[in-house]
């Protein structure tokens, strides 16, 4: 992500922040309430489109222009959200992949699955 700029009328939320991953490199953001934590990754995955934002998103080499959070996800950038228990009754892993399961003939892979987590 380079130089990215987010604006809510005339309240600039994000100035000039850029982010830089290596493939396998994880990264934790941290900062108070209000800091523009979610508004970064709501960006980087889509859901604020190309355009009502200023800057620019490379992944994979590729320039990322999405208008809607499937662009993302073909590219292979998916947010989980930060709600604490998106549905109770379901396991840390397949609710990172509720929607998403992997598997064959209706049969889901849960070896798959765990190791992609």
């Amino acid at each position: 992500m380079n130089h990215i700029t987010k604006r809510f009328g005339a309240v600039k939320v994000l100035d000039n922040v850029s982010l830089r991953l290596e493939s396998g490199e994880v990264l934790s953001l941290c900062g108070e309430n209000g800091s523009g934590k979610s508004t970064l990754m709501k960006i980087l995955c889509g859901l604020y489109p190309h355009g009502e934002y200023e800057g620019s998103i490379h992944f994979a080499g590729d320039e990322i222009q999405a208008q809607t959070i499937r662009d993302t996800e073909r590219k292979g950038i998916v947010i989980i959200h930060q709600e604490l228990a998106l549905v109770r009754q379901l396991t840390v892993m397949e609710n990172i992949f509720l929607g998403e399961e992997l598997g064959r003939f209706g049969i889901v892979d849960d070896e798959t699955m765990t190791l992609r987590c």
